[in-house]
């Protein structure tokens, strides 16, 4: 209704100025009339003789039966001389006379004008009907065109709303059932690209996002009760042999010691998902700075080495120079030790670990390959799952969180995360290999063996 009122108000507001700009062109109009009329009278007065003005006068009231103009010729004592029009005077100059003062018997007034010439008073006047007319007209146009612009108006406005309507209660409709636990309902889309379609969209993809956390809690609850089943049962069993012990009056410290051992183990676990759940909330982006992560991977590689070479596997170390990206020195660190440990722990004696990093593209590349079993594809996206675990990796410690604090670190730093198979080294690997870790090609080679690369793909600093 708002609209409606203010688009008639526009309208009248417009049609007003246009109207007052055509009746002042038309009273222009006429008063240069008047003024024409009253000019060429003024040459008799002052040129002729009494005799050629009052034929002159007479003759312009025998033109106007109709009293369309009105003329009144006085001497200076004020006697009538010729006229069409009685018992009035009039003052000087411009002037509106009203029809029933001038004795006429129509409805519109007079505009006249009145003026002296030797010893004649002269008054010339045209009447106001045109303008008079115009105004009605107008006035008649303005109110149909005000009404029809107000009917059309209210009609487009019910079809709006009723289509609004229609719009919003599906909305309504499929908010409802999202907040009855059906995630999976969306919004549905007029396909017009208006501005509910844009709400529309960016609804469905809050939506979709919220599935899928949803989805992912409920997976980490699924998983946190399968995978703690088996350590808490162990304790149990543990907690209950030293009972049994103590009853029994025998020693039962290496059963209360290997309690000790399970309950670290699931304080490990929750400490690595609370962890998880820290780094996901991407509060540490507050404390990067510019870490070159070549010099950073080379450093862990080194620490890690003895630690390899005591599990008869070789460390290979590939330089890459300066790789700099933004990001948490302390995760980043992490992140390469995960990957790291998880190489050393599941591959074989023989396998060979190396760590690379590189630029290409206006990105930084760095990450561990090596030589091991590797993964199977269908699984690499399941072992970036919290909890998640190979089944022939479940007889090996661990709780399953180290890919998954990889990836939230990847996915804090906007890096990409990926998990390919890697076979052995090319030509150009080995050529970017150190000294020391060219002599150690001299073990077992493992060519032929899958293996696993994980690449992480930094935006360069």
């Amino acid at each position: 209704m708002t609209l409606s009122l203010s688009i008639v108000t526009t309208l009248l507001l417009a049609g007003g100025i246009g109207f007052g700009l055509m009746h002042a062109q038309l009273s222009s109009r006429q008063d240069a009339r008047v003024t024409e009329m009253y000019g060429s009278l003024e040459a008799a007065m002052t040129g002729g003789d009494q005799a050629d003005l009052l034929e002159a006068v007479a003759s312009r009231i025998a033109a106007s039966p109709d009293q369309a103009s009105i003329y009144l010729l006085k001497d200076l004592g004020g006697q009538v001389l010729a006229a069409n029009i009685h018992g009035i005077d009039l003052p000087g100059g411009w002037s509106i006379v009203p029809a029933d003062l001038a004795g006429v018997t129509t409805n519109y007034p007079y505009r006249v004008f009145t003026g002296t010439a030797g010893d004649y008073s002269l008054s010339v006047g045209l009447t106001d009907a045109d303008l008079d007319d115009l105004r009605e007209i107008m006035a008649a146009a303005f109110g149909w065109s005000a009404l029809t612009v107000l009917l059309a108006t209210l009609g487009i406005a019910v079809v709006l709303a009723r289509r609004m309507d229609r719009r919003l209660a599906a909305v309504d409709h499929s908010l409802n059932r999202v907040a009855h636990g059906e995630l999976s309902a969306r919004l549905a889309l007029s396909g017009r690209g208006d501005d509910l379609d844009r709400i529309a969209l960016t609804i469905n993809g809050a939506l979709e996002r919220l599935e899928g956390v949803v989805a992912a809690m409920r997976q980490v609850s699924t998983d946190i009760a399968h995978d703690l089943r088996t350590p808490l049962n162990r304790l149990r069993i543990r907690i209950e042999a030293a009972a049994a012990k103590a009853e029994a009056g025998q020693g039962e410290a290496e059963d209360l010691r290997g309690a000790l051992a399970e309950v670290d183990q699931i304080n490990q676990t929750f400490a690595a998902l609370l962890r998880i759940a820290q780094i996901e909330t991407g509060s540490r982006r507050a404390g990067f700075r510019v870490v070159d992560v070549a010099k950073l991977l080379g450093d862990v590689a080194e620490i890690y080495r003895a630690v390899a070479e005591d599990a008869g596997q070789v460390m290979l170390a590939m330089p890459g120079g300066s790789c700099l990206v933004n990001g948490d020195p302390e995760l980043l660190t992490q992140m390469f030790a995960n990957l790291i440990e998880n190489a050393i722990q599941h591959g074989p004696p023989g396998t060979k670990i190396s760590c690379f990093a590189g630029k290409a593209a206006g990105r930084v590349c760095a990450g561990v390959a090596d030589t091991g079993p590797g993964i199977p594809a269908a699984e690499r996206e399941n072992v970036q799952r919290r909890l998640y675990r190979l089944h022939k990796s479940r007889s090996t410690p661990g709780s399953g969180l180290g890919l998954s604090l990889v990836r939230a670190i990847a996915d804090l730093h906007h890096a990409n995360l990926t998990l390919r198979d890697h076979a052995s080294l090319t030509l150009r690997d080995r050529a970017s290999l150190t000294l020391r870790d060219r002599a150690s090609l001299t073990l077992r080679d493992r060519d032929g063996a899958a293996g696993l690369r994980v690449e992480i793909s930094f935006p360069a600093a």
